[in-house]
């Protein structure tokens, strides 16, 4: 089991996923991935926390208006830890990215807040948020079943994605053959944090992936399809383990992953 009580700086360190159905994505996670859930007692705030083994793995919320009003489908989000959000705002613009609001305080402004967060999008499109830790880090179980294990961007330019993040966040990027010849594997101080493919599946847009671990993603993928979910990959063994690929029943897609050796 690999705990965390705080995240490196430009680490991917939180998954949330924006739907249209939060009630059937909480019944498949919980399926697939054996989820239990923590909501606000108040019931005034909308976000749903998924725990694994009592420790903060994910978020599940509904999709604001204005994203369904500009056609974004269901999707998981990266967030990546930094030590300042609305430095980090303009450093994105700087970069050749953009930002798609100011830093706001999640979720409200004062000192209870959980974390300060920018969404941005890189220089091919591809969106991804920031987490200024307050008074949560982001997850507190990585790498183990039923945690996020990974991220992965897809891109229309990985040359210019890959220079993007590796300049904001202090990557370094390099050629690894499981990934294709165009892909990379991004680095932070020697160890593996995320990488970079090519081309997305046509008609997709560049994009952020997730990755979920499990202790079977072959009975996994049956829990998916019996509970409204589409195999989008099969399973098959990759490199460190193995994996498929799966949309839950509102179309979100991520990875599931069992590793031969999980990492720390």
């Amino acid at each position: 089991m690999s705990l965390r009580d705080s995240h490196p700086l430009g680490t991917p360190s939180w998954v949330d996923l924006a739907t249209t159905d939060v009630e059937g994505a909480l019944d498949f996670y919980r399926a697939v991935l054996g989820w239990e859930y923590e909501r606000d007692p108040t019931g005034e705030i909308n976000y749903v926390m998924a725990v694994v083994d009592g420790h903060p793995a994910a978020g599940v919320f509904d999709m604001p208006p204005e994203m369904r009003n500009e056609g974004v489908p269901p999707c998981w989000n990266v967030y990546i830890t930094v030590a300042d959000a609305d430095e980090f705002a303009q450093q994105v613009t700087a970069a050749g990215g953009a930002v798609m609001g100011p830093a706001v305080d999640v979720p409200e402004p004062g000192p209870d807040a959980a974390g300060r967060m920018v969404i941005a999008a890189d220089p091919t499109g591809a969106v991804f948020c920031t987490w200024k830790p307050l008074a949560a880090i982001g997850a507190g179980i990585v790498n183990a079943p039923g945690a996020f294990t990974w991220a992965e961007t897809f891109t229309t330019d990985v040359d210019a994605a890959a220079a993007f993040y590796c300049e904001l966040f202090g990557w370094e990027a390099s050629s690894w053959d499981e990934l294709g010849p165009s892909g990379r594997i991004f680095t932070l101080g020697g160890e593996p944090i995320a990488s970079i493919s090519g081309e997305p599946p046509p008609g997709v847009p560049p994009h952020w992936k997730v990755s979920f671990g499990t202790a079977d993603v072959d009975a996994a993928c049956k829990a998916a399809t019996a509970n409204g979910g589409i195999v989008l990959m099969p399973p098959n063994d990759w490199g460190p383990g193995r994996v498929a690929t799966v949309a839950d029943p509102a179309g979100a897609v991520f990875d599931l992953v069992a590793l031969t050796n999980w990492p720390a």
